[in-house]
């Protein structure tokens, strides 16, 4: 980007994104926050440009804070702006989108619709990046199994994270951390499945 830094980061730096003033509102954070949408959504091309890709980057990481800080709402609104931009364009981003969206309507309790972007996420991963991949293979017995298990459906997501575990024993190998979590899940899905768990 030669002399000039990127504008998302220039409008994330600390002389735009400040602190609480006296009344408890980072009035600078909002207009840098209005900045990026309005860069995001405006572009004189029909294709996803450069800057507009950056722009949607800095929302999405602007929303994670949001969400860290429980701050819910404010995440989901930025993150289905990032994950509409995305998906206008076919941008290879919008498997992060999808993830951080998913991750918001989990910690909101929106369990369906986690499991709704969820699926869309390994839908789109298995087009994109074939069955076997890492990150497939996450969604498929890691991330969903999570979030079906938290809605009590045991037997599915023991059903999801064995199939997972055995294609992430043959492709990723015993010793990759997938595996290993996955192989954990598993075994409490079967204390849950057989009544045998204890919190």
């Amino acid at each position: 980007d030669g002399v000039m830094a990127p504008l998302h980061h220039r409008l994330l730096s600390s002389s735009l994104i400040a602190q609480p003033d006296a009344t408890g509102v980072m009035k600078r954070g909002h207009h840098a926050i209005r900045l990026l949408l309005l860069l995001s959504s405006s572009s004189p091309s029909s294709s996803l440009t450069l800057g507009r890709v950056r722009a949607l980057r800095a929302l999405g990481e602007r929303s994670i804070q949001f969400a860290r800080d429980g701050h819910y709402d404010r995440a989901e609104a930025l993150q289905r702006r990032v994950l509409n931009g995305m998906q206008k364009h076919g941008h290879p981003d919008i498997a992060t989108a999808l993830n951080n969206l998913a991750d918001t309507c989990y910690l909101q309790g929106a369990l369906e619709e986690a499991e709704r972007l969820q699926r869309e996420l390994w839908s789109f991963q298995r087009e994109r990046l074939g069955d076997g991949h890492p990150q497939t293979l996450k969604v498929m017995g890691i991330l969903l199994p999570v979030t079906l298990t938290a809605q009590g459906r045991f037997a599915e997501a023991m059903g999801l994270c064995s199939e997972a575990g055995s294609q992430m024993d043959e492709h990723l190998g015993e010793m990759h951390p997938h595996t290993i979590a996955a192989a954990a899940l598993r075994e409490v899905l079967a204390a849950h499945v057989q009544g045998t768990f204890e919190a």
